[in-house]
């Protein structure tokens, strides 16, 4: 079996052409580099090198195994390079799970950002609801999270992210004039939101319900772009993400108005199971954290 130290230091004594400089160079005793070598030889069944009165020589067979040694130094080297990147989280890939919120928002600019300066770690993008997440990043499955804050967090770690703020969404006629509007005032419409298992439509039925009033949700659609058609279309009002629905409100001729709520403006969260954080995702939270705090 061929010995990496050996063969480190058969590489020494075959380009020094010299045991005595090659002990010196290696800080060895040129007993012990001799009694390796002879070893070697021996295992091989062939010899290696030639002793002589100047120094040592290669033997033919020697040429084969210095031209191997170099080959097989250069891929150990490679691959504790490769390996160390993995260590160090510089290699590597992150799965991660992200509410409607932040992929229709900001979230796709920072993971492009991180992208360009992280080239070896690839990015797995999955987009589901904040209970979803939640949910399957406790059974293990996913690596980091981008939710909505809310209650149930409990066993997953959390960071702050970044905040987001909701508006009305309406044809000009509904809320004509109107700059700003308390949610109460909105009891006696119908509403076009994403699926009751959102983040935000949970939030908007918890406020109704609160206040003392149904939410009368009309139409329960798979996307942002779908609820601003159904309000073009006459179906409703709805409360977005303003960053989300400035997308589509210009040109689909509806109108932002303000929601004055205290509530209105929401804290989305980096999660994750503590234990799951490898190297790569630690750098891609790192660098959430400090680009939102950027802003």
């Amino acid at each position: 079996m061929l010995n990496l130290t050996t063969l480190q230091l058969f590489i020494r004594v075959a380009e020094l052409g010299s045991l005595s400089r090659a002990a010196q160079s290696a800080n060895l005793a040129i007993g012990a580099i001799s009694r390796r070598l002879t070893q070697m030889e021996e295992e091989l069944g062939v010899p290696l090198l030639v002793r002589n009165g100047r120094g040592v020589s290669v033997t033919p067979a020697g040429e084969a195994l210095l031209a191997h040694a170099h080959r097989i130094m250069r891929e150990v080297g490679a691959t504790v390079s490769d390996l160390s990147d993995y260590a160090q989280g510089l290699k590597g890939s992150v799965d991660i799970l992200a509410c409607t919120s932040a992929v229709a928002q900001f979230l796709p600019a920072d993971l492009a950002a991180f992208g360009a300066t992280q080239q070896k770690i690839r990015l797995n993008i999955q987009e589901a609801h904040s209970a979803d997440i939640v949910s399957r990043l406790r059974s293990g499955s996913g690596g980091l999270g981008v939710v909505v804050a809310e209650p149930g967090l409990t066993g997953l770690q959390s960071w702050q992210y970044r905040r987001d703020r909701l508006a009305v969404v309406a044809l000009p006629h509904v809320l004509f004039g109107m700059q700003s509007v308390r949610f109460q005032a909105l009891a006696d419409m119908e509403f076009v939101q994403m699926g009751h298992e959102t983040a935000n439509t949970r939030l908007l039925m918890r406020a109704a319900e609160e206040q003392g009033w149904p939410l009368r949700l009309r139409a329960a659609v798979d996307s942002y772009d779908t609820v601003c058609r159904m309000i073009q279309a006459g179906f409703g009002i709805g409360i977005l993400p303003r960053e989300a629905a400035l997308h589509f409100v210009s040109a689909m001729g509806l109108k932002l108005v303000e929601l004055d709520e205290p509530w209105a403006e929401r804290q989305l969260l980096l999660v994750a199971d503590a234990a799951a954080v490898d190297g790569s995702t630690r750098l891609l939270l790192d660098f959430l954290m400090a680009r939102a705090t950027a802003r």
